[in-house]
């Protein structure tokens, strides 16, 4: 655990330090600390990883919304097996860009509180699993143009992490989706969001 932890600060450490000139054209590397709506004809879709390191399981969440703040839709789902934190949060990525295709969304902004997985993106050229996943993020991004990959601080990431803890006691396989509809575990974090557009 602790090898991992220091792998992950090293990562961090190097991924920061790397000259932003080769950046992919629609990452955003940074964003506010609170939920803002994306522009007109948009969606935000917000993403997060939970783990349980007892029964080796990741959560994964995802919850769009429109430019009013009106939730369109959310999605949850686990993975059995622990990776890295880094990487979990980069399958996350990977698995929500998958989901925006199937669904034919093509004008996202994706937010992501993984700093590590957003500058990762950004630089490319990760020859590691780590930077496999990174690569297969990239791809995608290639075919959907108009999604902008954007990391946010983890304060403005609230109801995408409540989903993600919830897949944790999600038994069925796949992707469980709800649409057009908020689900009763994530409306409070929602509530809290929706009263921030108005600051």
């Amino acid at each position: 655990m602790v090898r991992m932890a220091l792998s992950y600060v090293h990562e961090w450490k190097k991924a920061n330090s790397q000259n932003a000139a080769g950046a992919h054209g629609s990452v955003i590397p940074m964003q506010t600390a609170k939920w803002c709506p994306p522009p007109p004809g948009y969606y935000k879709i917000k993403i997060d990883v939970a783990m349980d390191f007892d029964h080796h399981l990741m959560g994964y969440g995802w919850i769009v919304r429109d430019s009013e703040g009106v939730v369109k839709g959310t999605a949850l789902s686990t993975i059995e097996g622990i990776y890295s934190v880094k990487e979990a949060e980069a399958i996350g990525a990977r698995e929500a860009l998958s989901w925006i295709k199937k669904n034919g969304w093509s004008r996202i902004v994706l937010e992501t509180d993984a700093k590590v997985v957003t500058s990762a993106v950004i630089v490319g050229q990760n020859y590691t699993p780590f930077g496999a996943i990174i690569d297969e993020i990239r791809e995608h991004l290639e075919h959907l143009p108009l999604v902008r990959f954007v990391f946010v601080k983890r304060a403005a990431n609230v109801p995408a992490h409540t989903l993600a803890k919830y897949a944790l006691s999600f038994s069925g396989e796949g992707v469980l989706e709800y649409f057009d509809f908020i689900p009763h575990f994530v409306s409070s974090s929602v509530s809290v969001d929706f009263s921030g557009l108005h600051d």
